[in-house]
Protein backbone atom coordinates (compact mmCIF):
# COMPACT_ATOMS: atom_id res chain seq x y z
CA UNK A 1 0.00 0.00 0.00
CA UNK A 2 2.86 2.36 0.72
CA UNK A 3 3.96 1.95 -2.89
CA UNK A 4 0.57 3.14 -4.07
CA UNK A 5 0.65 6.14 -1.77
CA UNK A 6 4.03 7.15 -3.14
CA UNK A 7 3.14 6.50 -6.75
CA UNK A 8 -0.33 8.04 -6.74
CA UNK A 9 -0.37 10.77 -4.06
CA UNK A 10 -2.72 13.13 -5.92
CA UNK A 11 -4.97 10.34 -7.19
CA UNK A 12 -6.43 9.21 -3.88
CA UNK A 13 -9.64 11.18 -4.43
CA UNK A 14 -9.85 10.52 -8.16
CA UNK A 15 -12.78 8.67 -9.65
CA UNK A 16 -12.39 5.19 -11.07
CA UNK A 17 -12.55 6.63 -14.59
CA UNK A 18 -9.85 9.19 -13.89
CA UNK A 19 -7.60 6.52 -12.40
CA UNK A 20 -8.16 4.25 -15.40
CA UNK A 21 -7.40 7.06 -17.84
CA UNK A 22 -4.21 7.96 -15.95
CA UNK A 23 -3.03 4.34 -15.93
CA UNK A 24 -3.88 3.93 -19.62
CA UNK A 25 -2.05 7.10 -20.61
CA UNK A 26 1.00 6.14 -18.53
CA UNK A 27 1.26 3.00 -20.66
CA UNK A 28 0.75 5.00 -23.85
CA UNK A 29 -2.39 3.09 -24.81
CA UNK A 30 -5.43 4.32 -26.69
CA UNK A 31 -8.88 3.45 -25.42
CA UNK A 32 -9.22 1.01 -28.33
CA UNK A 33 -5.99 -0.77 -27.39
CA UNK A 34 -7.02 -1.04 -23.75
CA UNK A 35 -10.44 -2.39 -24.76
CA UNK A 36 -8.73 -5.12 -26.80
CA UNK A 37 -6.39 -6.03 -23.93
CA UNK A 38 -9.29 -6.29 -21.47
CA UNK A 39 -11.62 -8.08 -23.88
CA UNK A 40 -14.27 -5.38 -23.86
CA UNK A 41 -15.52 -2.65 -26.18
CA UNK A 42 -14.23 0.85 -26.87
CA UNK A 43 -17.61 2.16 -25.71
CA UNK A 44 -17.17 0.46 -22.33
CA UNK A 45 -13.73 2.02 -21.79
CA UNK A 46 -15.05 5.40 -22.89
CA UNK A 47 -17.99 5.09 -20.49
CA UNK A 48 -15.61 4.28 -17.64
CA UNK A 49 -13.38 7.26 -18.36
CA UNK A 50 -15.88 9.89 -19.46
CA UNK A 51 -19.31 9.06 -18.04
CA UNK A 52 -18.30 7.79 -14.63
CA UNK A 53 -19.60 4.27 -15.28
CA UNK A 54 -17.92 1.59 -13.17
CA UNK A 55 -17.51 -2.11 -13.91
CA UNK A 56 -20.48 -4.18 -12.79
CA UNK A 57 -18.43 -7.22 -11.87
CA UNK A 58 -15.35 -7.77 -9.78
CA UNK A 59 -13.60 -9.72 -12.52
CA UNK A 60 -13.20 -6.56 -14.63
CA UNK A 61 -11.60 -4.75 -11.70
CA UNK A 62 -9.27 -7.75 -11.33
CA UNK A 63 -8.33 -7.71 -15.04
CA UNK A 64 -7.56 -4.00 -14.89
CA UNK A 65 -5.54 -4.31 -11.68
CA UNK A 66 -3.57 -7.26 -13.07
CA UNK A 67 -2.85 -5.57 -16.38
CA UNK A 68 -1.64 -2.33 -14.81
CA UNK A 69 0.03 -4.12 -11.89
CA UNK A 70 -1.80 -2.12 -9.23
CA UNK A 71 -3.55 -3.24 -6.08
CA UNK A 72 -7.26 -3.74 -6.75
CA UNK A 73 -8.01 -1.55 -3.73
CA UNK A 74 -6.52 1.36 -5.65
CA UNK A 75 -9.36 0.99 -8.17
CA UNK A 76 -12.16 0.20 -5.72
CA UNK A 77 -13.77 2.57 -3.30
CA UNK A 78 -15.65 1.35 -0.25
CA UNK A 79 -18.84 2.34 -2.06
CA UNK A 80 -17.90 0.29 -5.14
CA UNK A 81 -17.20 -2.73 -2.97
CA UNK A 82 -20.57 -2.36 -1.23
CA UNK A 83 -22.49 -2.18 -4.52
CA UNK A 84 -20.58 -5.11 -6.03
CA UNK A 85 -21.19 -7.27 -2.97
CA UNK A 86 -24.90 -6.36 -3.01
CA UNK A 87 -25.08 -7.32 -6.70
CA UNK A 88 -23.27 -10.59 -6.07
CA UNK A 89 -25.51 -11.50 -3.15
CA UNK A 90 -28.89 -10.07 -4.22
CA UNK A 91 -28.60 -9.51 -7.96
CA UNK A 92 -29.50 -6.47 -9.99
CA UNK A 93 -32.08 -5.14 -7.52
CA UNK A 94 -29.64 -5.49 -4.63
CA UNK A 95 -27.12 -3.37 -6.50
CA UNK A 96 -29.76 -0.74 -7.28
CA UNK A 97 -30.83 -0.67 -3.62
CA UNK A 98 -27.22 -0.25 -2.51
CA UNK A 99 -26.67 2.58 -5.00
CA UNK A 100 -29.85 4.30 -3.78
CA UNK A 101 -28.68 4.07 -0.16
CA UNK A 102 -25.29 5.53 -1.04
CA UNK A 103 -26.86 8.31 -3.06
CA UNK A 104 -29.26 9.20 -0.25
CA UNK A 105 -26.56 9.23 2.40
CA UNK A 106 -24.20 11.24 0.22
CA UNK A 107 -26.96 13.81 -0.20
CA UNK A 108 -27.09 14.26 3.56
CA UNK A 109 -23.64 15.83 3.45
CA UNK A 110 -24.15 18.12 0.48
CA UNK A 111 -22.47 21.36 1.38
CA UNK A 112 -21.33 20.09 4.76
CA UNK A 113 -18.14 18.56 5.96
CA UNK A 114 -17.59 15.35 7.84
CA UNK A 115 -14.12 14.04 8.68
CA UNK A 116 -13.21 11.05 6.51
CA UNK A 117 -12.90 8.75 9.54
CA UNK A 118 -16.43 9.67 10.69
CA UNK A 119 -17.78 9.33 7.15
CA UNK A 120 -16.26 5.85 6.85
CA UNK A 121 -17.74 4.84 10.20
CA UNK A 122 -21.17 6.12 9.17
CA UNK A 123 -21.08 4.34 5.82
CA UNK A 124 -19.95 1.13 7.51
CA UNK A 125 -22.86 1.33 9.96
CA UNK A 126 -25.33 1.95 7.14
CA UNK A 127 -23.92 -0.93 5.12
CA UNK A 128 -24.14 -3.23 8.12
CA UNK A 129 -27.77 -2.20 8.68
CA UNK A 130 -28.49 -2.88 5.01
CA UNK A 131 -27.02 -6.40 5.19
CA UNK A 132 -28.92 -7.16 8.40
CA UNK A 133 -32.18 -5.93 6.87
CA UNK A 134 -31.63 -8.05 3.76
CA UNK A 135 -30.92 -11.10 5.92
CA UNK A 136 -34.06 -10.51 8.01
CA UNK A 137 -36.11 -10.02 4.85
CA UNK A 138 -34.77 -13.29 3.46
CA UNK A 139 -35.63 -15.10 6.70
CA UNK A 140 -39.15 -13.64 6.66
CA UNK A 141 -39.72 -14.66 3.05
CA UNK A 142 -38.53 -18.21 3.77
CA UNK A 143 -41.10 -18.57 6.58
CA UNK A 144 -44.01 -17.72 4.27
Amino acid sequence: MRFLELRFPKEVDMSFGDKLKTLREEKGLTQTELAEVLGTSLKTISNYEVKGVRPRKMDMYEKIADYFDVNINYLLTQDDDFVLEAAKTYGYQGAKDAEAILSSVTGLFAGGELPEEDRDALFSAIQEAYWEAKLEDKKSNNKD
